[in-house]
């Protein structure tokens, strides 16, 4: 249902609204990844065990509320997107050589990179089957396109390490691909599964994505402002491995570009070199431009639900957006 737009915010928590469900939806996970091989077994409880914010399988539930509101339906396809997300994450760190993830061993670095295959294979496999039984070939054929789209974004990132001349549109193009879209689709799957009227499907469908974008921009805000204790990795992993963020491409285009270019161009970094590579990073202005770049997706993102019926699960993705900006992981 769409309203005019209310002035006054409640803040409000997606935990206070839905905390019940997303127990359940990591009890139907716990469930869904059994496995008699007690190797995998044992990486699945490890990668369980590292937890994580559960926004994803969040969104599903909370684009549900403003439809007929099923949680037996949702519950399934909450813990489906989440498993997908997993799964990208072990993959992920198999193409980065990732040591740590959430302050952990990384599946690949605990039990090796053919383990760590086999594991994010399970997991694709397992999301697909759950989906099997719980949504509509439609939304198979969505989440297909996604798992494809993110192929390409982590094929796209895995070209263009080392490049100096990647350029704002290339990061922003690849983002949407390996982040945003599985956002958007989250938002999705919720409000057509609860039956919500095609306009409100889309405003949550363009939600997602744009608080996608921003979610990754801070992301990559955080290897260079983060606390390593925090973010559960040194600061800088992403490009030490040449994997050149928002920050870093601004840095590259600015005046800056010389004393940039030249540690780059190091064969290997010392501490001393990433400290100050993030020093010019934030003199040159990549930190406040990527900042305001990620707000202007959060604008946007806000834009999109502000007509929608102000229920508490709108007051709970307005809360999301208030807190992204500032979040230290």
């Amino acid at each position: 249902m769409l309203m005019k737009s209310q002035s006054k915010r409640l803040t409000v928590s997606y935990v206070d609204i839905i905390g019940d469900e997303l127990k359940m939806v990591d009890e139907h996970i716990k469930a869904t990844l059994l496995s008699k091989q007690k190797v995998l077994e044992a990486a699945l409880k490890e990668l369980l065990e590292a937890g994580g914010k559960r926004l994803r399988p969040a969104l599903v539930l909370l684009s549900g509320k403003f439809g007929k509101y099923d949680r037996k339906k949702l519950i399934p396809l909450a813990a489906a997107v989440e498993i997908l997300h997993m799964a990208t994450l072990v993959h992920d760190d198999i193409i980065d050589d990732s040591k740590i993830r959430r302050g952990r061993p990384t599946v690949q670095s605990r039990w090796g990179k053919d383990i760590a295959v086999f594991t994010g294979d399970f997991l694709f496999a397992k999301t697909f089957l759950l989906l099997a039984h719980s949504t509509t070939f439609e939304n198979m054929r969505g989440l297909s396109k996604v798992v494809k789209a993110i192929c390409e974004g982590e094929i796209a990132q895995y070209q263009s390490r080392y490049d100096k001349h990647v350029t704002v549109r290339q990061y922003l193009k690849r983002i949407g691909r390996k982040t945003a879209l599985l956002f958007a689709l989250s938002c999705y799957i919720g409000a057509h599964e609860s039956e919500c009227p095609s306009k409100v499907v889309r405003c949550l469908r363009e939600f997602g994505f744009n608080f996608g974008m921003a979610f990754q921009i801070t992301d990559d805000l955080l290897d260079f402002t983060g606390d390593p204790a925090k973010i559960g990795k040194p600061v800088g992993s992403d490009f030490v491995q040449g994997v050149y963020t928002l920050p870093l491409i601004y840095a590259i285009n600015s005046s800056y570009r010389d004393e940039v270019i030249k540690l780059l161009d190091k064969e290997s970094y010392t501490p001393e070199d990433v400290k100050e590579l993030i020093e010019l990073v934030r003199a040159s202005g990549g930190i406040e431009y990527s900042k305001n770049l990620a707000k202007s997706y959060l604008k946007r993102a806000g834009e999109f639900i502000d007509g929608l019926a102000p229920i508490p699960a709108k007051a709970a993705l307005e809360n999301l957006l208030d807190g992204l900006i500032d979040r230290s992981y």
